[in-house]
């Protein structure tokens, strides 16, 4: 059996092991996102919505291999766009995507740990159990991946609990997927209640991982004050798409919309 039909078939088994495996069911969950009334707001944000799903510009992971079979990571990156997915890519020309200049950013750090495998010959599985995950906003721009800065200095509007996920990596090509679930709700995290309305009770994020991105990954040095000597550095790409809460019963909402961040490309842009 060649690669490309083991990789078929073991993406495949993994979306639909993951849809059933999540606490079901997952509700998708339009929400609209106030930014004038984020803590620090200054009169310039601009007030987004309605939109289901956050989408990343390219970030940069760090992930520290134990000798146990354990794994613990950490991973920054910042919103690129907002996206109603019946619809397409919201535009909002007050978002900073550059990390410097006029308008605000909303930034993201994440860690987790987990476990790992090489289950199946040519691909390291993982799974990852635990970690949390904050959004922040900040009315100055100035994240900075190769200074390993700007990305939690904000104010946090959306904190969450990783509740579960898995994935593999191509240890022929250094490329693979990740699924998460989170959860914004209860008593490890909440989504801000004077931005969001309604507000968000979770999340199913997908991300492609490169480890041989030779764009980005020279340039960085650290991961949230983490040196790249102690682990494996990782370009990621992805995005979170909100569920609702609390959760009701349909599995298979979930099934597909993970089917069409697999299958669909970026939408063209439509005014806010």
């Amino acid at each position: 059996m060649n690669t490309s039909t083991w990789i078929n078939r073991y993406t495949r088994s993994l979306v639909l092991a993951s849809g059933l495996a999540i606490i079901s069911p997952i509700a998708l969950a339009s929400t609209t996102a106030n930014y004038l009334a984020a803590p620090g707001a200054t009169g310039d944000e601009a007030t987004v919505g309605p939109f289901d799903t956050y989408d990343f510009g390219l970030g940069v992971g760090l992930v520290k291999i134990n000798n146990d079979g354990t794994l613990t990571g950490y991973f920054q990156t910042y919103v690129n766009d907002h996206v109603l997915s019946s619809a397409g890519g919201i535009n909002v020309p007050q978002l900073n995507v550059a990390g410097q200049g006029s308008g605000f950013e909303l930034t993201v750090v994440a860690s987790f740990s987990g476990t790992y495998a090489n289950a199946i010959p040519g691909f390291q599985n993982f799974t990852l159990t635990s970690g949390n995950v904050g959004l922040y906003f900040d009315t100055t721009p100035d994240f900075s991946f190769t200074g390993d800065s700007g990305f939690d200095n904000g104010s946090a509007i959306l904190t969450g609990s990783l509740t579960g996920g898995s994935g593999f990596i191509s240890l022929a090509s250094g490329t693979g997927i990740e699924q998460l679930a989170l959860n914004f709700s209860g008593a490890f995290g909440n989504s801000n209640p004077n931005v969001y309305s309604p507000g968000v009770g979770g999340g199913n994020a997908l991300f492609s991982i490169d480890l041989n991105n030779s764009t980005l990954l020279p340039a960085i040095n650290s991961v949230q004050n983490h040196p790249k000597s102690e682990g494996v550095l990782a370009a990621v790409d992805g995005s979170i798409r909100l569920t609702a809460v609390p959760v009701p019963a349909s599995v298979w909402l979930f099934g597909t919309a993970l089917v069409g961040f697999l299958t669909n490309g970026k939408r063209k842009k439509i005014a806010a």
